[in-house]
């Protein structure tokens, strides 16, 4: 699991850093569209932290084999698996195939409590643009 995490958090907080296009999530083949739907670098990091805690994992489930000294990674496999594989993904994708698509320069999140709601259409104005005011909000702010 440490892989994984490392992969998901080096990308989400480094690479992207925290910005999504909550609507491009949900598009099909949006700019978080990989080749072919595979993103390769977060597999090519996920296995160079995971690789090397194969013998101790072995080793865990029987422990008559013989794997030398790399069964004692094994004992941090979480903490080594996360930051080789942070280490991994964050030079991948800044420094040998940058992911320029999917980064976007502003963060696309769905209006907050209190907001007003975005258009229907992009490019237009709304006719009567929908707030996320509560009622009671609505009488507490014509109280004031």
């Amino acid at each position: 699991m440490g892989p994984m995490a490392g992969t998901i958090v080096c990308d989400y907080y480094l690479i992207k850093k925290r910005k999504l296009n909550l609507d491009q999530l949900y598009t099909d083949r949006g700019i978080y569209w990989y080749n072919g739907g595979w993103n390769w670098r977060a597999y090519a990091s996920f296995i160079i932290g995971f690789a090397p805690l194969l013998p101790g994992f072995a080793k865990s489930i029987d422990n008559s084999l013989d794997v030398g000294g790399a069964w004692k990674i094994y004992s941090f496999a979480w903490i080594f698996g996360f930051f080789t594989s942070v280490l991994v993904h964050y030079v991948i994708c800044t420094y040998i195939s940058v992911p320029t698509q999917s980064l976007v320069e502003f963060a696309g999140y769905p209006p907050q409590k209190g907001e007003e709601a975005a258009s229907v259409i992009e490019g237009e104005e709304s006719v009567g643009k929908e707030s996320y005011v509560t009622e009671k909000e609505k009488e507490a702010i014509d109280m004031a």
